[in-house]
């Protein structure tokens, strides 16, 4: 499948669908939403380490899936907390089957800036 992050390149990205992918996405999920439990929890150091954590696990899912070069893992640092947030979303929306059109539909429900993210309906 391709998979679109004007951010980091021109071109999309080719990432496969497969089982493999779909068991780190998997994991990915779990792990964000057990960080986000960890930060609602825990109060002053641990909340940092949390969020600390959380931001390195987003990268290198992304990182993983896309098979990002030096630079374009660097330019994906560079971006705004919420900008990678979204494009993780993304990205683990595609492989787990939602069509661009269904993602769009439900990163519209949250309460937060869908900035970042790049879905071909937005070309």
């Amino acid at each position: 499948m391709n998979i679109k992050v004007e951010q980091l390149a021109k071109k999309p990205f080719e990432v496969k669908g497969s089982v493999k992918n779909l068991k780190k996405t998997y994991i990915f999920q779990k792990e964000m939403a057990q960080m986000e439990t960890l930060t609602e929890d825990n109060q002053g150091i641990e909340v940092f380490d949390a969020m600390a954590d959380m931001i390195e696990k987003l990268i290198d899912y992304i990182d993983t899936m896309l098979h990002l070069t030096d630079k374009q893992r660097e330019a994906l640092e560079d971006l705004e907390q919420q900008e990678v947030i979204n494009i993780a979303q993304y990205i683990a929306m595609k492989i787990m089957g939602m069509d661009d059109a269904d993602i769009k539909k439900a990163l519209s429900g949250e309460e937060e800036s869908d900035e970042g993210l790049v879905t071909p309906e937005a070309e």
